[in-house]
């Protein structure tokens, strides 16, 4: 198949959705998230690991996003980082990656009687992965990755 074939077919700018913006995709995933979590007839957030996943992803998509949603994830992640990052609970400071896994420890294991409490503690720690170095920020650079090849690039 011709070059000129697969854009035309694929939109502007050769992008599956056409042209957006982060934003323009972060937005609309976010809704989705929290119809998912109220109920929605459509979106079935009904597990914990699917909230997780969903935490994740909406956390990834406002640190790529910048603007009003990252001032949000920086709150967020500012938040995370004072309660489970300070010396006072551990007695010394567990550093951003322990940060993460205390994170996901908690939406991870304990058996929650509503989905909305591992999906805000899997956001916070969508939100923090890209600076918690090791697999966190792997994982993190690889949805940059994947995010840029859907709606451009990504910084």
């Amino acid at each position: 198949m011709h070059t000129d074939t697969v854009t035309l077919a694929a939109g502007m700018g050769g992008h599956f959705l056409g042209y957006m913006t982060v934003v323009g995709l972060a937005g609309p995933v976010t809704i989705m998230f929290i119809a998912g979590l109220r109920g929605s007839d459509t979106i079935k957030i009904d597990n914990k690991k699917k909230a997780m996943v969903w935490g994740i992803l909406v956390g990834q998509l406002w640190v790529a996003a910048s603007g009003t949603l990252g001032d949000i994830a920086n709150g967020v992640d500012d938040v995370s980082d004072g309660v489970f990052g300070g010396s006072q609970l551990w007695g010394s400071a567990p550093g951003q990656g322990g940060v993460c896994f205390t994170l996901f420890a908690i939406a991870y294991s304990f058996r929650w009687p509503k989905m909305v409490w591992p999906a805000l503690f899997s956001l916070a720690l969508g939100i923090g992965m890209g600076d918690a170095g090791g697999l966190w920020a792997i994982a993190a650079n690889v949805f940059k990755t994947i995010l840029g090849n859907i709606v451009g690039r990504v910084t």
